[in-house]
């Protein structure tokens, strides 16, 4: 009995597993303690609640061997393989989250002295928003928010203050885990100078174009030469490598870096670098391009400022990572 119903639940109510990764019992993307309670509560009543796919290794039944399976995972015994991307839904408005391998690149541009000098980086694995955070996401949070300069459910989120995103951030956070979406130990941040550029670039995938997705920035990214110097709507450019839309032009994008004139601080080889360690007067850095300027600032490699302290602007905007 306890095989036909794992059998006819699963087929039925639960669909097609593909994006499941190995002991991620319950569909969140993660292999956590959470999954090893949901195998459990199943076992003990069979209540399949909060399970995706229990039955790891294939047998027909959820037993023990099941829960040392997702204890092996947990352990590194055994290396899951990522879902390409996570859904995640706020009261109503649903936002993806793309799987961005880590890997080793060049950072920078010798070609030009702020992006100099060129020196190895090394990223760790992380997940990328898809888009820039729009203000459907945006407002599922904070309603009554009403300070965006170019105003529209699917632009992206403009002219809010930088401690205003860093307080939507931690009430999105904190929303997600309350509502058991994401576990205790991961968190949606902002991402570093090093985690945006090897984003951009198209990570693992990169074909080593200039802009994010494209040598041609109509293709791309709106800048001043197409976008009529108004902000758009996000996703109506083609994507990069990755699958992100909109990392070239549209609106900048902050990091968490201190700005800096040129890469002279950094350190050959280092992993998950913070950027420099001594704040500028002109605060942190941001990528990408926007609207209203020109498409060179648009590359994948083009650093600009953003002083924190003087407001928000009509081209500012942000992407979330998740950790």
């Amino acid at each position: 009995m306890q095989k036909i119903l794992l059998l006819v639940m699963s087929l039925l109510c639960f669909g097609s597993v593909e994006a499941q990764i190995y002991g991620d019992v319950n569909g969140d993307g993660f292999v956590t303690s959470a999954d090893v309670t949901a195998l459990y509560n199943f076992m003990l009543s069979n209540d399949m609640t909060g399970i995706v796919n229990g039955d790891l290794n294939n047998d027909g039944f959820i037993t023990s061997a099941d829960v040392t399976a997702v204890y092996d995972v947990m352990l590194g015994n055994v290396q899951p393989n990522p879902p390409q991307y996570i859904d995640y839904t706020v009261n109503g408005v649903t936002f993806r989250m793309i799987y961005v391998k880590g890997g080793t690149f060049m950072m920078g541009n010798e070609a030009v002295e702020s992006e100099s000098p060129v020196h190895s980086v090394t990223v760790t694995d992380f997940y990328m928003g898809e888009t820039e955070c729009t203000q459907a996401l945006w407002k599922a949070l904070f309603p009554d928010f009403a300070y965006f300069e170019k105003v529209g459910d699917d632009k992206p989120c403009n002219g809010q203050l930088y401690s205003e995103t860093l307080q939507f951030i931690t009430a999105l956070n904190d929303y997600l885990h309350e509502s058991g979406q994401l576990p205790a130990d991961k968190n949606f941040m902002l991402p570093t100078e090093a985690q945006w550029e090897w984003a951009a670039r198209g990570g693992i995938k990169s074909q080593g174009y200039i802009y994010a997705g494209s040598n041609d920035f109509n293709e791309v990214a709106w800048c001043a030469q197409n976008s009529n110097y108004d902000l758009h709507d996000v996703k109506l450019k083609a994507p990069n490598e990755l699958g992100l839309y909109d990392m070239s032009g549209n609106a900048y994008e902050a990091t968490t870096d201190n700005f800096s004139d040129d890469y002279s601080w950094a350190t050959d080889g280092e992993v998950d670098p913070t950027g420099s360690p001594t704040p500028s007067s002109r605060g942190i850095t941001r990528r990408g391009g926007g609207y209203a300027h020109d498409a060179y600032r648009s590359t994948v490699t083009k650093r600009d400022f953003y002083d924190t302290d003087t407001g928000g602007s009509e081209d500012q905007s942000f992407r979330l990572i998740l950790k």
